[in-house]
């Protein structure tokens, strides 16, 4: 498989996109001016003891108090155990603050590595990824790597063994332990000199996250943004100096790497609900606060004349897709699918054996729960950022927030690249809704392009769409 990584930049934002045969399979954004919350280590305060929900609410300071849930103390460690108002607590952010909800903290650190993930609260307790599903081979394997580890382990640490490690010699996962051992002991020393609330440990960007859950298995990261390549080589330089990544930087002025990759048309079929198969059928992905829930229609398809071959047969095709929409949209939490009723046994059995082997191209932890009575089924994936609709739009204002336009920011985002892809000019005019007058006037007078770019006001225009005008 060909894997590759595109990385495009703005003033505001990043944009990571992942293919693999060239086909558009993750899409992930970062706000710069926003820091990534999701598994970075806070000294925090505890601020309120709530006993009817059985947690704390901590000061870690961000905007919002984060949410310690008892179950995530660690009681092994005197530090988490009995907490009252006013104690200190080193704890990590499980899920970053969703809506009205703020960050949801757990003092069972987690120190995420290239074949290993540390657990150094959480003494002899050693796991396994759950995408080895041979019994035997999960045994051999964790029983090899606890004793590969036992001299360099005097503090008994627990660790997760990751699917990289299938692939990785003894002396890269004994190098992996004393990476992340080190990286514990610079946390805690951090942690002495800093008072509460304050950051004690951060991932720099989100490429870095990406490039350690794929083991730096990519034959090729291209980006428009040269800072960002150099850092990336210092990265890959350092963890995996036996992996050959092609770096190369984006110099096409004529068209920009964003719509190269035709990033704007991922956006914009990531926001609509409707997604159609080959076979006529189609699906129906609503996103809700508490769930996510996948419609599958037949719609045109009438190829099987008995009606249980013609539900399995659309079953399967909308079973493919819906794995790959998962993943894509980067659909996560409850997720219930309302698969076209079968009767047979062991079509349903199929569906779900199918959909489980669909759903191991996944890097996130995914658990298929089954199809239910009333022919649902039901699965989770594991919650990390908010939603990638929430992150990319905001409420359409003209059908009363029942679908989403493209948010201010990435409209700005697509504006900075085609100003760009526009170079050189001697006058441009751009046309904008008013509503978003202001933002575009000061992107503007920080591209440094005001004695030159004029603005026109459009009302007929939608707030996420623009038209420009080369004058010269």
């Amino acid at each position: 498989m060909n894997r590759k990584l595109v990385i495009t930049s703005s003033l505001k934002s990043i944009f990571y996109l992942i293919l693999e045969d060239n086909i558009p399979v993750e899409l992930k954004v970062e706000d710069k001016e926003l820091s990534k919350q999701t598994g970075n280590i806070y000294k925090g305060k505890v601020k309120k003891v709530v006993p009817a929900m059985n947690a704390y609410f901590v000061d870690i300071g961000e905007d919002k108090e984060a949410f310690l849930p008892v179950k995530d103390l660690c009681k092994e460690d005197k530090e988490c155990k009995n907490l009252k108002v006013g104690d200190t607590v080193i704890a990590q952010v499980r899920r970053s603050p969703v809506s009205t909800k703020g960050a949801k903290l757990s003092c069972k650190i987690a120190i995420p590595g290239k074949y290993l993930v540390l657990l150094p609260r959480l003494k002899n307790q050693i796991s396994i990824s759950s995408k080895f599903e041979d019994q035997e081979f999960r045994e051999n394997l964790k029983e090899h790597i606890s004793n590969i580890l036992k001299p360099y382990n005097e503090e008994k640490y627990g660790f997760i063994i990751r699917t990289s490690s299938e692939k990785a010699t003894d002396q890269q996962i004994i190098e992996d332990f004393l990476h992340l051992k080190q990286e514990w002991i610079e946390i805690l020393k951090s942690a002495e000199k800093q008072k509460a609330p304050s950051l004690i440990y951060e991932e720099s960007f989100k490429a870095y996250s990406i490039l350690r859950d794929y083991a730096g298995e990519f034959e090729e990261i291209i980006s428009d943004d040269i800072n960002i390549l150099k850092e990336i080589k210092k990265y890959i330089t350092k963890n995996f100096p036996n992996v050959n990544i092609k770096l190369t930087p984006y110099r096409k002025r004529k068209q920009s790497l964003y719509y190269q990759y035709q990033i704007d048309k991922i956006i914009n079929k990531i926001l609509s609900p409707y997604v159609w198969l080959k076979s006529g059928a189609y699906l129906i992905i609503e996103e809700t606060e508490a769930l996510t829930v996948i419609d599958v229609n037949s719609g045109s398809y009438c190829k099987q004349k008995n009606l249980e071959d013609l539900a399995y047969s659309i079953n399967l095709e909308a079973a493919k897709e819906i794995a790959y929409q998962i993943r894509l949209r980067d659909l996560a939490g409850i997720i219930i699918i309302d698969f076209i009723d079968m009767q047979q046994k062991e079509h349903k059995e199929a569906l779900i054996n199918f959909i489980k082997e669909e759903f191991k191209k996944d890097k996130r932890p995914i658990k298929v729960k089954g199809i239910t009575e009333l022919g649902l089924l039901e699965m989770t994936r594991k919650k990390i950022d908010e939603s990638l609709i929430k992150q990319l739009s905001e409420s359409c204002p003209v059908c009363n927030g029942k679908g989403f336009i493209k948010s201010e920011d990435i409209v700005l985002f697509e504006i900075e690249k085609a100003i760009n892809q526009l170079k050189p000019f001697v006058k441009l005019i751009i046309k904008i809704n008013p509503k978003i007058a202001k933002s575009v006037s000061e992107l503007i007078k920080n591209l440094n392009l005001e004695d030159i770019v004029s603005i026109e006001y459009n009302n007929k225009l939608m707030v996420d769409k623009f038209e420009l005008e080369k004058i010269s």
